[in-house]
């Protein structure tokens, strides 16, 4: 996802910023952009992406070197889909096996191979997001290797497992309601966020990403003709 661009907004140079929030650092404060000394800049580009199976949640601020404002969160959400929900079935738990009392994990799509996001189990150790592959899969009994699950006797009524789409998601944060209350446009129509001269854009994770995951923010900016 990016911005279509009518004609370029900026008069000088222009620099760009790969920010990547990972397990290690997700909940830590980055900069997204620089701050530039010379004069205000417009960030006409701000994306984000993420390869994660959970939610990501990032909080955006504008910072002066010494106060820090915060501007508004932004949810991350992958693709889901292939979702079963046991509101109409029950889910039965073993160490690494799922059970389902009706219907088809193979007509549902699941493959072994697949790693499912499983959410709303009774049991927090049940709930795995995408963490454990399946090894073997028959129309009601999933197996997921390396699991090590609560056993529980049939429930039903809260859990979903689910599949994320294999696509990064990509969401356009200029175009995110958070910020909507800053964005201008141009003459031509595009979008921008514009920094006082010496500020910058930081960013922080609510939490942290799922261990070998990744959120990865993508910032252009430059000076413009009314600079």
């Amino acid at each position: 996802m990016g911005t279509t661009y009518k004609e370029a907004i900026f008069c000088g140079d222009m620099a760009g910023k790969l920010t990547q929030f990972t397990s290690a650092n997700g909940t830590a404060l980055a900069d997204i952009t620089t701050a530039d000394a010379n004069g205000p800049v417009r960030v006409d580009s701000l994306s984000a992406s993420i390869d994660d199976v959970a939610q990501a949640v990032l909080r955006l601020i504008m910072s002066d070197g010494t106060n820090a404002y915060p501007v508004g969160v932004v949810a991350l959400t992958r693709p889901v889909k292939n979702v079963v929900t046991n509101g109409s079935v029950t889910f039965a738990w073993a160490a690494t096996t799922i059970t389902r009392s009706a219907g088809s994990w193979l007509t549902d799509g699941f493959k072994v191979g697949d790693m499912p996001i499983i959410q709303g189990a009774p049991d927090a150790a049940n709930n795995l997001l995408g963490t454990q592959a399946i090894t073997a899969l028959t129309d009601t009994v999933m197996t997921l290797g390396g699991a090590s699950m609560t056993t529980r006797a049939a429930t039903y009524g809260q859990t979903t497992v689910a599949l994320a789409d294999n696509t990064p998601a990509c969401t356009d944060l200029l175009g995110a309601s958070a910020l909507s209350g800053l964005i201008g446009h141009d003459a031509a129509g595009n979008e921008f966020l514009e920094l006082p001269k010496g500020w910058k854009l930081q960013a922080v994770l609510t939490a942290l990403p799922t261990s070998g995951k990744t959120v990865a923010v993508q910032a252009r900016w430059g000076a413009y003709a009314a600079a």
